[in-house]
């Protein structure tokens, strides 16, 4: 009995779903009370057959039977395609997608309706459209990437609609589709950077380990990530705690970014915010220490840890600008905590670069127990320029503990239009003759990413 209970549940599920191997389609009864209308003409007719009754059954089974047949159809022979045509990989840069919807039924699709979950910034897929029997149809979406980050085109659903608006189909694309837009570069005043000494001066030895050598001159606890040939078994041993050694990195230097991304501390919204200022400052530090010859890596807190080990070349510049284009803000999570937490990861002759707009006592207190690292600085966003109070007297503090520090403003750190090369989208030029020729596309995204155009020297 069970057995037969669940062929019925599977057979009548059947009527109302569809699985494909691209989408789970389902057909949705939209008048819910016109089936029980029905049954009470149908009982009327049953128990008092005559000619009201029978055309009212009649008439409310053939128009149930054929909104179903119709919504079945294109539940079956209806399909939607989602295609990247165009894409970005920075922002200003255009992107395009084609959807495509094909009709294989013998039944026009009178109305389709686009409902997309992809949450890049100003891109709605919206609108409802027709198509013929046996046809296919093109719709094109676009839009100018404005912001910095990862995001997801999709899923997605195509609602269908019959005549009588009895049923309505929807069919669920689950396919999604991630779309990186890099944050821009900006030219930082070369007397806002660290003093000479600290840049310029480390070149690449031609040692074939560049990062390491057989020269071990301490050891630090374990941290993840840390490649286990490097674990200092005595040590361990002797404090039964797993230590690593550390070694001297001869005539190579590494840098550490390190920013705050404590929501309590950052001003503004959209592009004029602290934020998005100190976002553009990490990926122009990137860019700059790696053409001197650092190893860079970065730390930072946001709803997890994030730890970057120091690496050189441009696959690093791109990591870096990976892992830095989704980083937001995150309540509770004080600047002093971060920098405790990345202390044990430096090794001493790394140096450190700190970057906050936060005039909080606590976290300079934190730094005074980096005196093992010869080489910080802090750069320092003035919240005076995101209507803040001002951070000269905080400069000072600074000083007096020994750290240098650049004091930021909004105009230090102006984005680059087409950092990583010319802004690709559509343009057009319209000739005295009245002709229009096309100038320049958007990215096909087909083709790789080229970043290359943006090389390390």
């Amino acid at each position: 009995m069970h057995e037969f209970l669940h062929r019925i549940r599977t057979r009548l599920q059947s009527l109302v779903q569809v699985q494909r191997a691209d989408s789970l389609v389902r057909i949705q009864l939209e008048q819910k009370p016109l089936p029980y209308v029905f049954l009470l003409a149908f009982a009327w007719y049953i128990i008092s057959p005559n000619l009201v009754s029978t055309c009212a059954a009649v008439t409310l089974g053939g128009l149930l039977l054929a909104s179903y047949l119709w919504a079945r159809a294109m539940a079956v022979h209806v399909s939607a395609r989602r295609q990247l045509h165009y894409s970005a990989f920075q922002v200003g840069d255009e992107l395009e997608e084609i959807i495509t919807v094909s009709n294989t039924s013998w039944l026009p699709i009178l109305w389709a309706q686009f409902s997309d979950q992809s949450d890049l910034p100003g891109y709605v897929i919206s609108g409802v459209r027709g198509a013929d029997p046996h046809s296919k149809a093109d719709w094109r979406f676009h839009t100018t990437c404005t912001r910095r980050g990862v995001y997801t085109l999709g899923p997605w659903e195509l609602l269908l609609g019959e005549p009588f608006g009895i049923f309505k189909v929807i069919q669920h694309y689950t396919h999604s589709q991630e779309i990186l837009v890099y944050p821009p570069l900006a030219h930082i005043p070369r007397h806002l950077l660290p003093h000479s000494s600290a840049f310029g001066d480390q070149r690449t030895s031609r040692h074939p380990l560049q990062d390491e050598t057989i020269l071990a001159f301490t050891t630090r606890p374990y941290e993840p990530g840390d490649p286990l040939r490097h674990i200092h078994w005595p040590t361990s041993a002797h404090r039964s705690q797993t230590y690593v050694k550390q070694f001297d990195p001869l005539a190579t230097s590494a840098a550490w970014l390190v920013p705050d991304f404590d929501d309590s501390v950052h001003m503004s919204l959209g592009d004029d915010s602290s934020l998005e200022s100190m976002v553009i400052l990490l990926a122009s530090l990137a860019d700059l220490l790696l053409r001197e010859q650092f190893a860079v890596g970065m730390y930072a807190h946001t709803q997890t840890p994030f730890i970057m080990r120091p690496l050189r070349g441009q696959h690093a510049f791109w990591n870096l600008l990976r892992a830095i284009a989704p980083l937001y803000t995150v309540a509770n999570q004080p600047f002093a905590q971060t920098l405790r937490e990345v202390r044990p990861l430096l090794g001493m002759r790394d140096m450190l670069l700190v970057v906050t707009p936060s005039l909080d006592p606590s976290w300079t207190r934190e730094l005074r127990k980096f005196s093992n690292h010869r080489r910080i600085h802090t750069f320092l966003l003035n919240p005076a320029g995101y209507g803040g109070p001002s951070a000269s007297s905080y400069v000072q503090l600074l000083a007096s503990l020994g750290v240098s520090s650049s004091l930021l403003n909004p105009a230090d750190i102006q984005p680059i239009a087409g950092s990583y090369g010319a802004l690709r989208r559509w343009e057009f030029r319209t000739l005295s003759t009245g002709r229009v020729i096309l100038l320049q596309t958007p990215r096909q995204a087909a083709d790789p990413h080229k970043p290359g155009a943006h090389k390390h020297g």
